[in-house]
């Protein structure tokens, strides 16, 4: 293990010190440094006071909790530009997966800037216009992801505990229909998605248990999923639902051709493309939960649009994380719409939803913004990667009544 000395240049790469001033840059800098580790030391302790604020610079880091749930992070990804396990007592075990480059900073020197940013920035002064109270509010999202005071949506009860029973090997189609069958409404959408003409198997499910068996127990997670979470995209501020609700949209669209995508590409779970799709984009809730105390903001669609393209990947990421949904779940929504990343040479989720995200596109504005689809590395490591792009686009035409059918179930 050896140490750097740091340049601010790196400081600024990272997002809670982009709006700093250079003197403070400096002090910062002063004040911390660069640590080479090699790849499986520990950094820091499970329930340890590591005084010390630590980001990821190169590699991967591994993070398990209490509960023995791991999450990786890896260098050059939204996630990589927060402090890592900042709450203390830390509530992971920290350590490398592979060899690592952190940048340390001294834990007081880093409070007492960031309180020097916010007696600078009062939160809610928004007499320098719109563009600062943006600022404000993607600084306060960052402090209370970092501290711990984010207030995530929870995972709709019926859909949690259907995971957990689903996690159980022994567990049967009546046990998992006797917890769908504790909400009406939504025991009603799987009978109907199970005779649906894209699920419908010989015998007409007349109740959940039949339903539930038709459709396989994964299948029957993730569409209790589904149609849980849309109560989350749902609010009583008629401004915020018409947002919500185009969110909404926008993810069912994504989860339906990344289904169909699945299907063509070895490799990638069907169900686990389709629930990537509907989750990827969950930090729109808690953003615009947030904005609310913002009305500038959300009567300015430009100024709203431009701070959830800078938040909404980490903070939908964070909500993953905190419901424990599986790492690569986490990426795909880290990683949605960053067109040229590399990571694996196998295909993952995240490739699959960016694929989806550049094939909504076609035939809309969007369109002439982003790369042409063959210039993308994920392409190449799909399926669809073997046509050319004209056939790719074919491929799904012909898909089109199947994710249609798809949508129609997901707006049940």
């Amino acid at each position: 293990m050896k140490t750097e000395s740091i340049d601010i240049q790196i400081l600024e790469y990272f997002t809670p010190f982009q709006s700093l001033r250079k003197q403070q840059l400096n002090d910062l800098s002063i004040n911390s440094c660069i640590v080479d580790f090699a790849a499986k030391e520990t950094i820091i302790e499970l329930n340890s006071d590591f005084t010390d604020e630590i980001f990821l610079l190169e590699g991967t880091l591994k993070l398990l909790s209490m509960d023995n749930f791991t999450t990786r992070i890896k260098a050059d990804t939204a996630q990589s530009k927060m402090p890592i396990a900042q709450l203390r007592p830390s509530r992971y075990k920290v350590s490398t997966d592979t060899s690592c480059k952190i940048l340390m900073i001294n834990e007081g020197v880093y409070n007492t800037i960031n309180e020097q940013i916010k007696n600078d920035t009062p939160a809610h002064d928004l007499t320098e216009g719109v563009l600062n109270a943006e600022d404000n509010i993607l600084y306060e999202l960052i402090t209370d992801l970092q501290q711990g005071n984010f207030v995530l949506p929870g995972l709709p009860c019926v859909a949690v505990k259907v995971r957990e029973k689903i996690a159980d090997q022994n567990a049967g189609a009546n046990e998992i229909a006797q917890i769908i069958m504790t909400d009406p409404t939504i025991a009603a959408k799987v009978i109907r998605a199970s005779n649906s003409a894209m699920y419908q198997r010989r015998k007409q499910a007349e109740d959940c248990k039949i339903a539930v068996i038709n459709l396989g127990t994964k299948v029957t997670a993730q569409l209790v999923t589904a149609f849980t979470m849309k109560e989350l995209f749902k609010s009583p501020n008629k401004l915020l639902n018409k947002y919500m609700h185009r969110f909404w949209e926008h993810s069912i669209e994504i989860a339906s051709i990344s289904s169909v995508l699945a299907k063509v590409t070895p490799g990638v779970n069907v169900e686990h493309a389709l629930l990537a799709g509907l989750v990827h984009d969950i930090g729109y809730v808690a953003i615009m939960n947030k904005v609310t105390e913002y009305p500038r903001i959300m009567q300015d669609e430009a100024q709203l649009q431009s701070l959830l393209s800078k938040m909404c990947h980490q903070v939908s990421s964070s909500i993953l994380q905190f419901w424990e949904f599986s790492d690569e779940l986490v990426e795909a929504a880290a990683e949605s719409e960053n067109w040229l990343r590399e990571g694996s040479d196998k295909v993952q989720l995240a490739d699959v939803i960016n694929i989806a995200h550049l094939h909504s596109f076609i035939g809309t504005a969007k369109q002439k913004e982003v790369p042409i689809i063959d210039q993308v590395p994920a392409f190449h490591k799909m399926a669809l990667g073997q046509l050319t792009p004209e056939l790719s686009i074919e491929l799904l035409d012909e898909a089109h009544d199947n994710i249609n059918q798809l949508k129609e179930i997901l707006k049940m």
